[in-house]
């Protein structure tokens, strides 16, 4: 199952029936050989249950249909891997004016490993934003 990072993101939307840009970049470490990390962003609009966003993609190879997120698998097959993981995703949320938007960057690993994500306060580089595009 996927689990919470620290990378966290609130807007409000000023206009009705905006898309959002989301933007996370980090670096997302399998630890360990053979270990597969899967990257999400989860949405919960009004303070509702946290759903992934992730959409499916060709062939029903990555994304929702089968709990991929948004890439098939940062793998390491041969070793540790510690890869700049960035998610650019044009939203099409569906709120009220007034709702804030909360998206959180969500990891799992594909074979119950730890997945390391580094907090914000880690020297790597951490960039969470969204930008309301108004329709």
């Amino acid at each position: 199952t996927y689990v919470s990072t620290a990378h966290t993101v609130t807007i409000t939307p000023i206009f009705a029936n905006s898309k959002i840009l989301v933007n996370f970049s980090t670096v997302v470490n399998t630890n360990g050989t053979n270990h597969r990390a899967c990257v999400d962003v989860y949405r919960s609009i009004a303070g509702a249950t946290a759903t992934g966003i992730a959409p499916v993609g060709s062939g029903q190879t990555i994304g929702a249909n089968n709990n991929a997120g948004f890439f098939g698998g940062i793998r390491g097959d041969n070793s540790r891997i510690q890869a700049p993981t960035t998610i650019n995703f044009l939203d099409s949320p569906t709120y009220s004016l007034g709702n804030s938007i909360v998206y959180t960057l969500h990891v799992r690993s594909t074979n119950g490993s730890t997945v390391e994500v580094p907090s914000t306060n880690n020297e790597e580089p951490v960039i969470n934003m969204v930008t309301e595009i108004a329709a």
